[in-house]
């Protein structure tokens, strides 16, 4: 598996946070954002977990690191003036290191693409996935109907989970081959917008169902 790219993000247009659109803005007709075939999307990863843990751990780690500089300046007299400094070394190290336990996914179905995200506290990405979506031979529902199939799927493939919670409503699955046969199997949750697009690039692949945003 390559190694995944961090990379700042680059500020623009962003989906209010629970909609499918973007804000308001004049479409050309050669202009992605304002077209039915294109969808946008985000949802915050749940706090649960593991992810819960290490958030917790984070902000002992904040407590801790601080009671220590501060005990190590008191105990050594001439760095006794550097404890006024320790809320702007205890800033910084919340400003470089909090967005990596304050995570959103973004999905992005556009120009016949599907993109998948990681957002780290809205200051850095990580490109999870990105394909033709007329290279999925499915996308579906998780669910009763097709979990197995899933499953089944993902036993011999890269596995990418982006989702707010195993317990959310809506997720999709969709089965990917490239052109170099490389197979992954992409979970995320699914809104009306981004169904009515998958549906128009991949028309026989794409599984209907009732969303509830």
């Amino acid at each position: 598996m390559n190694k995944r790219k961090i990379t700042k993000i680059n500020k623009g247009p962003k989906p209010e946070r629970g909609r499918s659109d973007l804000p308001s803005i004049t479409a050309r007709a050669d202009d992605s954002f304002g077209s039915k075939n294109y969808a946008e999307f985000s949802v915050d990863k749940k706090k649960e977990g593991q992810y819960k843990s290490k958030r917790a751990m984070m902000l002992a780690a904040y407590i801790l690191g601080a009671a220590v500089f501060v005990a190590i300046c008191a105990a050594v007299k001439f760095l006794l003036w550097f404890i006024a400094l320790t809320p702007l070394f205890l800033w910084m190290a919340v400003y470089f290191t909090w967005p990596y336990v304050s995570i959103e996914y973004k999905y992005t179905v556009d120009h016949a693409l599907l993109t998948v995200k990681t957002v780290y506290g809205d200051r850095y990405e990580e490109l999870m996935f990105e394909g033709k979506i007329k290279d999925f031979s499915i996308i579906a529902p998780y669910n009763d109907e097709y979990k197995k199939q899933a499953d089944d799927f993902a036993s011999d493939a890269e596995r990418v989970e982006a989702y707010s919670s195993a317990g959310a409503d809506d997720i999709y699955f969709g089965f990917h081959t490239d052109e170099n046969g490389k197979k992954t199997v992409v979970f995320f949750e699914m809104t009306a917008q981004a169904l009515g697009a998958l549906k128009y690039y991949n028309s026989s692949a794409t599984v209907i169902s009732e969303v509830r945003r």
